[in-house]
């Protein structure tokens, strides 16, 4: 329905339909051009409620302007202040500058603070190993929870959003601290200590590795031509093509 509606959405550069919605289980992403009239969209949505026996949550709904500056100021500056911009539905959260909206795990918006971001992740994960450092593991021990612990809480976030250098950092001390029990001069180099079993190391995690291993898969996708080439990869050839 929403496809086939006279909704403008965003058009893109290379691909044969606009983009108007995105949509992943109980969640969904709508796109409106700037011509574009929520009462519209709503009337699509009453009757695919109607017929489904469901009810879409409105004070859930957030709206993350997009555009040049001045326009995304203004709309959020006169719906914050008014509770209204055209038909947009009311009491919905309407990010302003800086402000981050999470979608499906990744954080979206204009200008926002990364660090902001990954704080309370970086916290998480260090709270998670103070507990750990009570089991007094062995140093294969230690890498299997440091495997576990900041590999398995960071890999996703770092997948859709890229991790920031200060967090890399802060993550190699947080294992070099957990890993070597404080010590300011671990006794085994951190190149050594990854290597894998068989050449002498530890195997441990080398994060730096496994993040420019996430970049890899990113480009491999970006640079796939074929008919199953992602959307997001003709919206980075707009952008880039205008930047």
């Amino acid at each position: 329905m929403i496809q086939k509606s006279a909704l403008t959405g965003f058009k893109v550069e290379g691909m044969d339909e606009p983009v108007k919605a995105t949509l992943f289980a109980d969640d969904t992403t709508m796109y409106l051009a700037e011509t574009d009239d929520f009462s519209v969209l709503q009337d699509i949505l009453d009757t695919w409620c109607s017929a489904a026996k469901a009810k879409f949550n409105i004070a859930k709904t957030e709206i993350i302007p997009v555009g040049e500056r001045s326009y995304r100021e203004n709309m959020a500056k006169t719906y914050k202040e008014s509770g209204r911009w055209n038909a947009y539905p009311l009491n919905a959260r309407m990010a302003g500058e800086g402000d981050a909206i999470r979608v499906l795990g990744g954080f979206f918006g204009n200008g926002i603070d990364q660090m902001a971001i990954w704080t309370p992740r970086l916290a998480k994960i260090v709270t998670v190993i103070e507990k750990w450092k009570w089991g007094h593991a062995t140093l294969d021990g230690k890498r299997h929870v440091i495997q576990m612990v900041v590999a398995g809480m960071t890999q996703y976030l770092t997948d859709v959003q890229r991790m920031p250098e200060a967090v890399t950092r802060r993550l190699e001390k947080i294992m070099r601290e957990y890993l070597w029990e404080g010590k300011s001069t671990p006794p085994i180099a951190k190149g050594y200590t990854q290597l894998p079993v068989d050449e002498g190391g530890l195997n441990v995690l080398d994060i730096r590795a496994r993040n420019e291993a996430i970049d890899i898969m990113w480009l491999k996708a970006y640079l796939d031509v074929s008919k199953t080439r992602p959307k997001w990869a003709y919206v980075a050839d707009d952008i880039l093509a205008k930047n």
